[in-house]
């Protein structure tokens, strides 16, 4: 029996308010990313999310991440008008209890079409401490 797949990467489209239609444009990318690699998550899985934001030398403020982060973890978990409303899309992580860590990383580099960042899912390992 073959092993399964829990690793894939995704492309975050840029920014452009307003934020509920941006979360439909980052669940659209990561589950097209997502079928492509042939993943797929249960209820019990342990997941780490890395995202890198490009910034090139552009400056964002402490509040901007902590709202593109969200945006990002709502989406993941099918949250588009955010995480109390009722409307809801299929869920990528079906339970945001899932993400053991999240690790964020901005990066100088401004790669083609300007895509906001990265987001790479995987099986969460937990790090030994020395």
């Amino acid at each position: 029996m073959a092993k399964r797949r829990f690793t894939f990467s995704a492309t975050l489209p840029p920014y452009a308010p307003p934020r509920n239609e941006w979360r439909r444009r980052v669940h659209a990318a990561v589950l097209e990313s997502q079928a492509s690699r042939g993943v797929g998550y249960s209820e019990s899985d342990r997941l780490e999310v890395r995202i890198e934001l490009f910034l090139g030398s552009r400056p964002l403020a402490m509040l901007d991440i902590d709202d593109r982060v969200n945006d990002v973890i709502d989406a993941l978990g099918g949250y588009i008008a955010g995480p109390r409303s009722l409307r809801r899309i299929a869920p990528i992580v079906p339970n945001a209890d899932q993400i053991r860590r999240i690790t964020l990383e901005k990066s100088t580099r401004v790669p083609r079409g300007r895509p906001l960042g990265q987001i790479t899912l995987a099986r969460y390992r937990r790090r030994r401490r020395a």
